[in-house]
């Protein structure tokens, strides 16, 4: 995997969310239905969504290091995997690669959920609600998918959310540099981070969002080794999916039953 990519060094990070306000200024994304707390510390909203293409999730302290308490923040989006799941399961080819980034074409899509239920990371997610009730003239349509497409939509030189962080724990460019970069810093900051390590240099075939983590990757909920879905795999599931399609009547609400039903009918 070769060209540009973002790192996000979460030793650096203070949480501000400038990146997170940022890719909803520059993409004209309305904001979340929340709550004050989103969760038992400061996540808000909770998680990624239709309508959020950045985020920044908090984990509660960790007392395990009595000495050092460590309080863990992550800037996360989509990983735009080299071998994606969401592009492989995706039964109408609504998503490709460009550029090395994998984007999601809304006039394709047909809002049946596949890159929902396969990516692992859960970035993808289908617009369940007509967006004009929060005023919103943002074109997002009912019933597609929607994510991150590294600002390659709007044509942006350096992402938003890169561009507007202030602590440089987010930053975009040459892929290897990046590489470097990172496994220098890591090498830098072992001493008080003793499991710190670099993630997303090998997963999925290579990430274009590479992450320093301070601890190891289950406490941030992700998958050191995760596989990507068999080719052959996804192709059984498609063939399925086009059958149980025909009985759908157009309906995005039974094409994503008949998506689940094919996953299972395949196993």
């Amino acid at each position: 995997m070769s060209g540009k990519a973002f790192l996000v060094d979460t030793t650096k990070c203070s949480g501000c969310r400038s990146c997170q306000v940022a890719c909803k200024q520059w993409n004209n994304l309305p904001g979340e239905k929340t709550t004050f707390f989103a969760g038992p510390e400061y996540t808000n909203p909770a998680e990624l969504s239709a309508i959020t293409f950045n985020h920044v999730k908090f984990f509660p302290i960790d007392r395990s290091y009595p000495d050092k308490p460590l309080w863990t923040i992550m800037h996360k989006k989509c990983y735009h995997c080299e071998q994606a799941n969401c592009l492989r399961a995706c039964p109408v080819e609504a998503i490709s690669k460009q550029n090395g980034w994998v984007v999601i074409d809304q006039s394709k899509c047909i809002g049946c959920g596949a890159c929902e239920n396969e990516c692992i990371y859960k970035v993808p997610h289908v617009l369940g609600e007509d967006l004009k009730k929060y005023g919103s003239e943002q074109p997002l349509e009912k019933d597609k998918s929607y994510k991150c497409h590294a600002c390659t939509v709007n044509k942006r030189k350096m992402p938003a959310c890169a561009f507007h962080c202030p602590t440089g724990a987010l930053t975009y460019g040459d892929r290897g540099m990046l590489l470097k970069k990172a496994k220098a810093r890591v090498i830098q900051v072992s001493a008080d981070y003793p499991h710190v390590m670099l993630y997303g240099e090998d997963q999925f075939g290579g990430l274009g969002v590479l992450t320093i983590l301070k601890d190891l990757p289950e406490k941030y909920g992700l998958p050191l080794r995760p596989k990507p879905i068999d080719i052959k795999k996804a192709e059984a599931i498609r063939d399925t999916y086009h059958l149980l399609a025909l009985f759908t009547f157009g309906l995005p609400s039974l094409k994503r039953v008949a998506y689940k039903i094919s996953r299972s009918m395949v196993g």
